[in-house]
């Protein structure tokens, strides 16, 4: 698990140098561009992700302390929103290279929250708002927000997430699906769904029986159903940003067994957040 963490940390090194590089390279039109988030431009966007590095960067040492504690001083949901809307907005506000600048800093003081984790701390739970996470699960979050948020960026819709930093991306699923099922999923299901990807090629099955989610690590078993797609589509539509009718009609994407199951799980982790 610690060997697993400390990959995932420094590839979300690497695209944070990379992240940086693409903002460097903006004129002050791409700045104000439209992107695939309605509404949103690249301003917007890192003004974000900036909130969000500082965000993880309180509550990791938090959790580590063993304590489930909301940034920014917030004391309820309410000023936790009101808080990130009025600072997102001041950072909006700034300068292009001020910008960049705030967003080097808070991304770089996350990457040494993130290095300094120590392993018998990687299983405390963390505060999020959707549910409490354990520690060891943020890198990979924030790997997902550093290459979709590039993606939007792009505004390609039929393109693919940066193919280097995939095979973790697609690891890292093996501990969100759960999680995020759990969070947020029908507690009356049961069932196994297989999942299959190439590039990278992956194979594993998650159970859930009674809103309860693991992974299995081999689906040589029984499944009810199978889903099979490229890792960058698999991502994607578990983010909430690719149509599962868009990607079967495409042939990018086939649901083999139970439809029916395979669907009402997807919807559950295809649900933007």
């Amino acid at each position: 698990m610690a060997d697993f963490f400390a990959r995932v940390v420094t590839w979300v090194e690497q695209e944070n140098h990379r992240f940086i590089g693409i903002l460097r390279g903006l004129s002050e039109q791409g700045w104000r561009a439209s992107i695939f988030c309605p509404g949103w431009s690249v301003a917007d966007v890192v003004a974000h992700m900036t909130l969000g590095a500082r965000f993880y960067a309180h509550v990791i040492p938090a959790g580590a302390a063993g304590r489930l504690e909301m940034p920014f001083g917030a004391a309820d949901m309410e000023s936790f929103w009101s808080y990130r809307k009025k600072v997102g907005d001041e950072l909006v506000a700034l300068s292009d290279e001020e910008r960049i600048d705030a967003f080097g800093e808070a991304v770089w003081g996350l990457q040494e929250v993130f290095e300094g984790v120590q392993p018998d701390n990687l299983d405390k739970q963390a505060w999020h708002w959707l549910a409490p996470c354990p520690i060891r699960t943020f890198p990979g979050q924030r790997l997902y927000e550093l290459i979709l948020h590039d993606w939007d960026i792009r505004n390609q819709p039929d393109g693919d997430l940066h193919a280097p930093s995939l095979p973790v991306a697609v690891d890292c699923l093996l501990e969100r699906f759960p999680i995020f099922f759990g969070a947020r999923g029908d507690k009356d299901f049961s069932g196994i769904i297989c999942f299959e990807t190439n590039e990278p090629e992956r194979k594993w099955a998650l159970r859930i029986q009674e809103g309860k989610s693991e992974i299995l690590l081999s689906d040589d078993g029984y499944c009810d159903a199978r889903v099979v797609c490229c890792g960058s589509d698999l991502v994607l539509l578990t983010t909430g940003r690719a149509s599962l009718e868009h990607k079967e009609r495409a042939g990018r994407l086939r649901i083999e067994g139970d439809r029916a199951k395979a669907t009402r799980v997807l919807e559950v982790l295809s649900r933007p957040f």
